[in-house]
């Protein structure tokens, strides 16, 4: 009797211990100092995004599509993107091209998540590039929103609670430097302007 009760008992003994043992030999995760990101969200990153490349083009006018909608004032950075039919805009030669243009810059990023100065670096010159076409520092919160909505409507099910902490995680990081490059472009411009003296005779 004690010998068929003491068989279970050892089994659940044993079980109890691969699971505490299990617990403590699991590796903590660290978050980056500089990004904020864990490894693991590193890698849902990479692999998220490696889905939105699947139909990159497709993809990508869903996302301009969305801005455009939600924020229908950010036309106006897009020469003569206001006049076109939303139904039109693939057949559009200029936004195509930034369309191609943002999905590349997108993917930089993706691709320097394991060098975050690299990519500290990327994002400022990517928001200080856009100064010339008008853009200010809360349009990249407003791109922030469209972006989870993008990745929401592509990766459905997918889009997993810890998928979206990491998305989250990462924009604070991204909007931080974005903002950042257009701040400094915006005073290097006002410096400029203010530096030229007019003399009138």
């Amino acid at each position: 009797m004690g010998g068929a009760l003491g068989k279970p008992l050892s089994l659940v003994k044993t079980l109890l211990w691969k699971v505490l043992f299990s617990w403590w030999v699991k590796p903590i995760e660290t978050p980056n100092d500089v990004t904020g990101l864990t490894p693991t969200q590193v890698r849902l990153l990479q692999q998220t995004w490696k889905v939105i490349l699947l139909h990159k083009k497709q993809n990508g006018f869903l996302i301009f599509k969305i801005l455009f909608t939600d924020y229908p004032m950010t036309k106006k950075l897009f020469k003569g993107i206001d006049k076109v039919d939303p139904e039109q805009y693939e057949k559009t030669t200029s936004m195509r091209a930034h369309v191609t243009r943002f999905i590349n810059s997108f993917d930089s990023f993706m691709e320097c998540l394991e060098d975050p100065e690299a990519l500290k670096s990327l994002l400022y010159d990517t928001g200080k590039a856009h100064l010339r076409h008008n853009t200010k520092p809360e349009h990249f919160d407003d791109l922030e929103v469209v972006m989870m909505k993008s990745l929401k409507a592509v990766l459905g099910l997918k889009f997993t609670e810890s998928v979206e902490e990491a998305w989250r995680t990462a924009f604070a990081f991204f909007v931080v430097h974005l903002k950042m490059g257009v701040e400094d472009g915006l005073r290097g411009r006002e410096k400029k302007n203010t530096s030229v003296v007019v003399t009138v005779e």
